[in-house]
């Protein structure tokens, strides 16, 4: 707009073009050398307004984007140490855990059977590649079934049903889970004796009651604790399950919870009766399943 108008032959109002007569005004419009100044100055600055606009849009959709792409690399990262449910609730509240609370919920545990021999005969490699295996086949169980993992230890896996927030079938759905991963553990056995691999087995113990769960741990390295007698007696259970030749050792504070929730509820397990547990005073009621053993199954 500047050079056009310094261009030698340029004409440009002396003057307020609305003061001009209409004859006057009309010769310059039609004067092909003329520039209306006010007009062009007004669609320089109308432009400039719309570029700051759509700069202002594009810088902030680049900034929306990023975050969103750091928000998903986060819950990514979550992803790889907690349950789904988990970091839903991570991604979603500023005080996820809450204040230490008591709570009923269902614990389960579940271990290879004879894994302390498989190791000693095996190489650390093939050890590790066969726990990472085991346990991602048994945490894909769990989260179908809407459970969380709380913890890996060794060749044993600990889930939850009811963290951290209570519904109204975790029990029903903890004993759904543990006939699931004998299922699932079946249908591996099938893959490893095609490709030569021994078979394995696994043995579950499950109970309901209540439990004291929240964060422990400093602000640096926060960790989600469930802690009470009936994780206790969950993992007194599976290892009951050698004792009792059971494939799973529910307690009876399960099968009572689950048929409340469901009193139409098809049990599998059968009444075991009291048995009495390390570490405890009082017998535990319990129903045990059994299912076909699996023949060359790695044991103990």
């Amino acid at each position: 707009m500047g050079w056009v108008i310094y261009h030698p032959g340029t004409v440009i109002p002396a003057t307020n073009l609305y003061s001009l007569p209409m004859t006057e005004r009309l010769n310059l419009y039609l004067n092909p050398n003329f520039v209306d100044t006010f007009a062009q100055a007004t669609n320089v600055l109308v432009v400039l307004i719309i570029g700051a606009i759509m700069a202002l849009v594009v810088f902030r959709s680049r900034h929306l984007s990023e975050d969103y792409v750091k928000a998903e690399r986060a819950r990514a990262n979550l992803a790889r140490h907690f349950s789904p449910n988990v970091v839903d609730q991570l991604a979603t509240d500023d005080e996820p855990f809450g204040p230490v609370r008591r709570q009923d919920i269902a614990v389960l545990f579940a271990d290879i059977v004879g894994f302390t021999h498989y190791s000693e005969d095996h190489p650390a490699e093939a050890v590790f590649e066969l726990l990472r295996q085991f346990h991602r086949r048994m945490e894909q169980v769990v989260f179908d079934h809407h459970g969380t993992v709380d913890n890996y230890i060794g060749d044993c896996i600990m889930a939850t049903f009811g963290v951290p927030q209570a519904s109204h079938d975790d029990a029903t759905r903890a004993i759904q889970c543990a006939e699931a991963m004998v299922a699932a553990l079946e249908d591996w056995n099938v893959q490893r004796v095609s490709r030569g691999y021994p078979p394995l087995d696994v043995r579950i113990g499950a109970q309901y009651g209540a439990v004291v769960i929240g964060a422990v741990g400093s602000e640096r390295n926060l960790s989600f604790a469930v802690v009470g007698d009936t994780v206790n007696v969950a993992s007194r259970l599976q290892s009951l399950c050698r004792e009792l030749r059971a494939n799973i050792c529910f307690g009876s504070g399960l099968i009572d919870a689950a048929k409340a929730e469901s009193p139409t509820t098809q049990l599998n397990a059968r009444d075991h009766g009291p048995v009495s547990i390390r570490g405890r005073d009082e017998p535990v009621h319990v129903w045990i399943e059994h299912r076909a053993e699996n023949q060359g199954a790695v044991s103990a």
